[in-house]
């Protein structure tokens, strides 16, 4: 079945497929998980240009740019427990009829497996790249769906995951993309965690045991990234396959504390345990004075300026992707709340005008980007993880509104794109309001979908 042009190599049949559509590249805004791109030298020098730029005060000049995030009282609500009292009066925070939020995640999920079937599931350049695949292996197992689950399991176990006798080392490393016939070139942190957490829940909701056993020895080769560097604790971005040698940064993307929080008080691995809380700390250290998050750590920049430790954490010119920031944030909530309540706050105090690129320094718009499905489809299920109602419907609404667009034009989305529209939609409709004991995350990813 495998080797035969009718059905890609993931299980789907290509005869589904209509049209040709635009899928992106890892350097595109909408990609919400930033993969390990800087193992190409000139991304590593862009990273390392912009750095020195930072250092040298000669940071760039940005056209003045028009907006509309005027200060407000809105604004003053930064240090407010609850995010209810930072959503501006002019948006809309109802609840949106359920049935309407089903009907739109079903005819998603058909085109999804449309895309699916497109391509083998590949980008433009051919590779397919696993941060696409795990998304919906998580909603998959979600959804109880094992149609879906299995071929993309199967073929991420197949492909994507190393486990070579002649190399123990690598075993559990999870690769960042693959290509039929192309070497692989590195491992990512991100691909990692995300695999590993589709790969655990579908062990609860599908009865897998051996999932459950494949996200542990993916997890426990994530471990193995950890280094100490200028007495800073950092996950490193990659491992080289070719030369054999580790980055020396880290993508804050790359952290998951609540997933490997959860797994440690399942296993009772204390090792585990000990890279959650790093993690939550790490996290916690990386807040920019306007509540975002920054991306990058690489601790080999104190050389220049021993003394400020803090420019070990950075965002390239202090440009923050919001999105990225949530990503960060909403998986952090079971020891790190504030860190997401912070950016709910952010985001709300900036509707309906949200960007995509924001200043860390002051939370002023970079450029006019307005915020897309990634954006949006990630603050609600941040809101959800948080019991933040009102907050929830808030993101929603253009949520849905974009959402409603992507699916009357598809064919100019990514496979991505709609992963992160299905997985919010998911989390809607998986909410229980405050008060309810089913927690939505650590409930899913320890008991199950039931």
């Amino acid at each position: 079945m495998i080797g035969q042009k009718k059905f890609n190599k993931i299980g789907f049949n290509r005869r589904q497929e209509t049209g040709d559509r635009r899928r992106f590249s890892p350097q595109l805004p909408q990609l919400s998980f930033p993969t390990p791109h800087s193992l190409l030298p000139k991304s590593f020098l862009w990273i390392t240009i912009s750095l020195l730029t930072i250092l040298s005060g000669c940071a760039f000049q940005s056209p003045e740019i028009a907006t509309n995030n005027t200060k407000t009282v809105e604004d003053t609500t930064q240090t407010a427990t609850s995010t209810t009292a930072a959503i501006p009066r002019t948006v809309k925070t109802t609840p949106i009829d359920v049935a309407v939020l089903r009907q739109l995640e079903e005819r998603l999920y058909q085109q999804l497996q449309v895309l699916m079937a497109k391509a083998q599931g590949a980008r433009p350049d051919g590779y397919v790249y696993t941060v696409d695949l795990s998304q919906i292996l998580y909603y998959a197992a979600g959804k109880k769906d094992s149609r879906l689950y299995l071929p993309v399991r199967d073929f991420a176990i197949r492909n994507l995951v190393i486990d070579k006798k002649s190399d123990p080392y690598t075993k559990g490393f999870v690769l960042w993309r693959y290509r039929d016939g192309a070497p692989a070139d590195a491992s990512g942190t991100t691909e990692a965690l995300r695999l590993a957490e589709g790969l655990w829940l579908g062990s609860q909701t599908l009865g897998d045991e051996s999932d459950r056993q494949r996200a542990l020895s993916i997890l426990q080769g994530y471990a193995r990234h950890a280094q100490i560097d200028h007495e800073k604790w950092l996950i490193r971005n990659y491992f080289n396959l070719q030369t054999r040698a580790f980055a020396n940064n880290s993508f804050l993307v790359g952290y998951d504390p609540d997933l490997l929080r959860i797994v440690a008080q399942v296993t009772g691995d204390r090792s585990m345990q000990s890279v959650a809380q790093k993690s939550y700390a790490t996290i916690r250290e990386a807040a920019t004075p306007s509540g975002l998050l920054y991306d990058i750590i690489q601790p080999e920049v104190l050389t220049l300026v021993p003394e400020l430790k803090q420019l070990a954490i950075f965002s390239p010119n202090d440009v923050v992707k919001l999105a990225n920031t949530c990503t960060v944030a909403e998986r952090a909530i079971e020891e790190a709340p504030e860190v997401g309540q912070r950016v709910i706050r952010f985001a709300l105090a900036r509707m309906p005008n949200l960007n995509t690129y924001y200043y860390g320094r002051n939370g002023e718009p970079v450029i006019p980007q307005k915020a897309e499905i990634p954006t949006y489809a990630c603050l609600v299920r941040l809101s959800a993880k948080l019991k933040e109602e009102k907050a929830m419907y808030a993101f929603l609404n253009p949520f849905v509104t974009h959402v409603e667009f992507m699916e009357q034009n598809i064919n100019q989305f990514s496979l991505y794109t709609v992963g992160e529209a299905l997985l919010a939609l998911q989390s809607v409709s998986q909410f229980r309001p405050q008060g309810n004991q089913n927690q939505l995350q650590s409930s899913i990813l320890t008991k199950g979908n039931g």
